[in-house]
């Protein structure tokens, strides 16, 4: 196992300076760069003629005006010493808005992580073991709402529901306009309660129904195997049969998944951000792609694509654990 880990780890650094290869080319696609936007938006507010004359200095000064395979080793020399670079458009340093916003930015992924597992997992194992019962049916209609409806569709739809049915004052964020600069308190602490599980359950429904679906189709395959008709002609009780034998093999393709779902959920939640106005990392990705600013959304694209390889490695590793018959030689 140590050296599985060890091979994995190996493929993962390829893996991760491929992809950083791939981000930075891909970002560099649009013509033009941060400055030529900059220059765009001073001329529509008639002040383009100065920021023009200076625009050959500022692009040597943020090594715009060098090949693109040097500004690339300087970014990665950067990143793999830590340091994000600058953004551009926001004239501060990359590190100090990630550190800003991937705590939110994690706190509701891994929340809505957290319920789509809580809620997915016993729904798809009732909606198996009741087969073309009505609440089956039911179950898996609300299954596929789920995968259909938008993210950000949904969260529309809630708002509008709590505004104009409940008459609540939760039109986005984490916080009412009371509680946004006050010091943390017990009052505080609620309200947040009060807004946080709008974003949770935006996130967490397409998931949700992908793990409902997973489930049930897995669990349905698992028993229909020999060893489960074994386990019930030696009058095992249906609830051992199917929570120690069954599960434990149906659940192995849910782990995999595990590796995905949260990177899934972030990337999800740039236009979700955008409409629940979140303090979240996906409205400033939003932002960067849209200004050209290929430090801030190179650094968002990285920490996704890092966040998916330590998933899988995770995922994996809890699958050797989880089913004896798989070894890694």
């Amino acid at each position: 196992m140590v050296g599985y880990i060890i091979r994995r780890i190996s493929s993962m650094a390829i893996t991760f300076f491929l992809i950083s290869a791939v981000i930075f080319g891909v970002l560099q696609l649009p013509p033009g760069d941060f400055l030529d936007y900059y220059i765009s938006e001073l001329e529509q507010e008639g002040e383009g003629q100065e920021i023009s004359e200076a625009a050959a200095k500022l692009r040597a000064y943020y090594g715009l005006d060098q090949p693109i395979y040097v500004q690339y080793f300087k970014w990665v020399c950067h990143v793999l010493r830590g340091n994000f670079g600058l953004s551009l458009l926001y004239s501060a340093p990359v590190n100090n808005i990630i550190y800003r916003e991937i705590g939110w930015t994690l706190v509701v992924g891994g929340l809505s992580s957290f319920f789509s597992w809580l809620i997915g997992i016993p729904i798809g194992i009732y909606s198996a073991v009741h087969q073309y019962t009505f609440a089956d049916y039911i179950l898996t209609f609300l299954g596929f709402l789920g995968l259909s409806i938008p993210n950000f569709f949904l969260a529309l739809l809630i708002l509008f529901v709590l505004v104009f049915f409940f008459h609540t004052d939760i039109t986005g964020g984490f916080f009412s306009l009371t509680y946004i600069n006050a010091p943390w308190s017990l009052g505080k602490f609620i309200d947040l309660l009060k807004h946080l599980w709008v974003p949770i359950v935006v996130l967490g429904t397409s998931h949700t129904a992908s793990i409902i679906r997973i489930m049930r189709g897995n669990l349905l395959d698992v028993l229909g195997q020999p060893y489960i008709q074994t386990a019930r002609a030696k009058g095992l009780k249906e609830n051992v049969v199917i929570c120690k034998h069954a599960l434990r093999v149906a659940i192995n393709p849910l782990i995999s998944y595990l590796g995905m779902s949260l990177p899934g959920i972030i990337s999800a939640a740039v236009i979700t951000g955008c409409v629940l106005s979140l303090p979240i990392i996906g409205p400033t990705y939003l932002s960067a792609l849209t200004s050209q600013d290929v430090q801030l959304a190179g650094s968002y694209l990285l920490i996704v694509c890092l966040l998916l390889l330590i998933g899988n490695l995770v995922a994996d590793i809890v699958l050797a654990w989880a089913d004896p018959r798989i070894r890694y030689e």
